[in-house]
């Protein structure tokens, strides 16, 4: 089967699997930052539960429909129309080890299933991830270290080397697959920040403590608007992408700004509310590393985990790891982020010139960067503490 990618206007069910990934990106922001710093890609997971999702049947399938927003073809085709939409700014990760970002933006995403030599999953399965995601397929002997190899570079190729290696415990001879998603960006943001703005300052973390960070700053015409006493700015990339940066009301948590909240700032931001505002906020250089397992069983996903069924995959199979790794740099000229999902089945147990709004982010914050086109949320993070990687 050949990759036939949906379109964006055939794709019927969009808007609820970009509804379902903010959803779970702000779910998982609020489960897992616990005051600390924290960078996920929304997109990255949804894809790769997605493409699970494919050969999911009874239990786990409902899970995962309710989860991913829509089932069946439609979920496929919103899906697939997603990655299209995106994969028009697709280029070579290694331009993240450039000494300038690209003038215009390079959003790379990659799927790819890795099975064990033994494994025979059906055919609809594999046809429906090369017809959709895009998915090359690899076979390999999981209980030999050229297994762990095989992962490692795949991981480092996609990301341009800002994720090194497989969070996947391999060797393993109870390994069946591995489902790997991979998403890198890479982008100039439209109106740069001036380095010589930029000063150290104080930020509080959430602990009450203080402590001296380097602070961009600039002044500039931007949507804007506020919510439930937040403050949000979208900063545009070049093209294509933006991110939206929420400052919460004092006391309140970084990742308590819910996925309800977002849809208002769409909203908001669709109408067009410009402001004139005066920014000030921290430079980023943070990186993640998790795995979701026992959060979703928590959140009630657990006849997916546990491969209820997966018998299109592997009859005996559940799932031991969903290993997500992010990274996340923010600078004056414009951001780097990377992130890498991978899902491991085994079968063992596992305007108008005015004063301009004053926005300070010196206290913790919470950004989202987003396809501009659809707000599909590439990328979301909690930061508590910019000092700190």
């Amino acid at each position: 089967m050949e990759y036939q990618p949906a379109s964006l206007n055939e794709a019927q069910a969009v808007d609820e699997v970009v509804a379902a990934s903010t959803a779970f990106g702000t779910q998982t922001l609020s489960e897992l930052s616990q005051g600390e710093n924290l960078v996920i890609s929304p997109a990255a997971l949804t894809v790769a539960l997605a493409m699970l999702a494919e050969g999911a049947g009874g239990p786990a399938q409902q899970q995962l429909d309710e989860l991913l927003g829509a089932s069946g073809a439609e979920r496929s085709a919103a899906f697939s129309a997603l990655q299209a939409a995106v994969g028009e700014y697709d280029g070579d990760p290694a331009v993240v080890q450039e000494d300038e970002l690209p003038e215009t933006p390079v959003l790379h995403l990659a799927n790819q299933l890795v099975l064990d030599g033994s494994a025979d999953p059906d055919t609809a399965f594999l046809d429906a991830l090369a017809q959709h995601y895009d998915a090359g397929v690899v076979t390999t002997d999981f209980s030999a270290e050229v297994s762990k190899e095989l992962l490692d570079d795949w991981v480092y190729e996609h990301t341009g080397g800002l994720i090194e290696e497989s969070a996947v415990n391999a060797p393993d001879p109870e390994l069946v697959f591995v489902l790997q998603n991979a998403i890198l960006m890479a982008a100039q943001w439209e109106s740069q920040f001036d380095p010589m703005s930029t000063r150290e300052q104080d930020f509080t973390t959430a602990g009450g403590s203080v402590v001296q960070t380097e602070m961009m700053r600039q002044t500039l015409t931007a949507d804007y608007t506020e919510y439930d006493g937040a403050q949000v700015i979208r900063l545009p990339y070049a093209e294509g992408f933006a991110m939206d940066v929420v400052l919460p009301a004092s006391g309140r948590a970084a990742e308590e700004f819910s996925a309800d909240a977002w849809a208002v700032v769409d909203e908001a931001f669709a109408a067009g509310e410009t402001e004139l505002v005066r920014l000030t906020m921290p430079k980023l250089d943070i990186a993640t590393s998790e795995d979701l397992v026992s959060m979703l069983t928590d959140l009630g996903y657990g006849d997916v985990m546990a491969g209820n069924d997966l018998s299109a995959i592997d009859p005996a199979v559940f799932i031991g790891q969903v290993a997500h790794q992010a990274v996340l740099t923010v600078d004056e000229k414009g951001t780097v982020a990377a992130a890498v999902t991978e899902i491991a089945g085994t079968t063992s147990l596992p305007v108008e010139e005015s004063e301009p709004v004053e926005m300070t982010v010196d206290r913790p914050y919470a950004l989202r960067i987003v396809h501009t086109e659809t707000s599909w949320p590439l990328f979301m993070a909690a930061i508590y503490d910019p000092t700190q990687q």
